[in-house]
């Protein structure tokens, strides 16, 4: 049985809160994981703009084919800096997510509108993450930077505490 990956609870996380009707969550972190995963790929284990871009453009393909990467760089920047969908001048201007109780949408563009289920979004963008991990597991500069994923310690994280489980 493989293992799974340790950006797995994180994963899981975003999709439940996607389903729970949690969306603001849900959204906000979907939108990080680009960062996330160049961090993990980067020789300084950091993010940034061009960086986030050239993930989205090479990892996101057709599920996402109405958003260009300066579109979802926007969307990142105003979502985690302001709690708006950014200041939208690329490909659309408005973005609209229907919620897990309504009507569902994937990848939908209506004059300046893009269109997606917040679950179907999440999804989509995590199972991109995912196989992006997959492909990328066993290089050495990801195996480098994941000890710094901030993730669950199961029997604490020494030498600070031991028992519990924390989040480190």
């Amino acid at each position: 049985m493989p293992t799974k990956s340790p950006l797995h609870p994180l994963l899981d996380e975003i999709n439940r809160a996607a389903q729970a009707g949690l969306p603001f969550l849900a959204v906000t972190m979907t939108v990080t994981l680009p960062d996330i995963c160049v961090s993990l790929a980067s020789e300084d284990g950091r993010s940034n703009r061009d960086r986030y871009k050239n993930w989205c453009a090479n990892h996101l393909g057709e599920g996402f084919s109405f958003l260009t990467p300066d579109d979802l760089y926007s969307i990142r920047c105003g979502v985690v800096h302001n709690g708006r969908f950014g200041d939208l001048q690329h490909n659309v201007e408005r973005v609209i997510f229907a919620l897990p109780d309504g009507n569902s949408f994937q990848n939908c563009q209506i004059g300046d509108a893009y269109f997606y289920s917040v679950v179907d979004f999440c999804r989509n963008f995590t199972g991109a993450v995912d196989a992006w991990f997959e492909t990328n597991k066993d290089a050495t500069i990801v195996q480098q930077n994941l000890p710094k994923l901030m993730q669950y310690r199961v029997g604490g994280f020494a030498p600070y505490i031991g028992g519990a489980t924390v989040l480190a």
